[in-house]
């Protein structure tokens, strides 16, 4: 049935409903689980990528969110250990629905497991926008899973 799963996080609690989830869904069709952190380019405003001191906080800021990324894809493939499922992570840089839309076309994903909202403040309204739009605009299904 499924062969390879994806789960998007960003270390939310909502993310880790949907981990549980996805993991579940990789245990049951014995699939191998993809744990994906995309980095969003933040406008700082008055910071530049060019020289000087604006540059080394932006730097700063990268590797936070860099960091932030590794230690969700980590959780997936702890949970994943558990269960004794092969956990591919994965860290992209970009819009999250653009990236997650585009690492289910280049790994051939066959389902996508997501939280119904996410870290971001407005866009928490009925569904989180990301998922919304992944849900819209993906090929495959996409389980969305509620916070409980």
């Amino acid at each position: 049935m499924y062969d390879r799963i994806l789960v998007p996080t960003d270390g939310s609690e909502p993310a880790t409903a949907a981990i549980e989830e996805a993991v579940a869904l990789a245990a049951q069709t014995d699939a191998e689980l993809h744990a994906l952190f995309v980095v969003e380019p933040i406008p700082l405003g008055g910071f530049s990528a060019g020289p000087g001191p604006a540059a080394a906080e932006w730097d700063d800021v990268v590797e936070e969110q860099q960091s932030e990324g590794e230690q969700a894809t980590a959780a997936v493939a702890d949970r994943g250990s558990e269960r004794e499922i092969d956990v591919i992570e994965a860290i992209e840089h970009g819009k999250p629905t653009a990236q997650i839309l585009e690492y289910v076309e280049e790994h051939d994903i066959d389902a996508i497991v997501m939280g119904t909202h996410g870290r971001s403040g407005a866009d928490r309204i009925v569904l989180g926008s990301v998922t919304e739009k992944v849900v819209r605009k993906s090929d495959v299904p996409v389980l969305t899973v509620r916070m409980e």
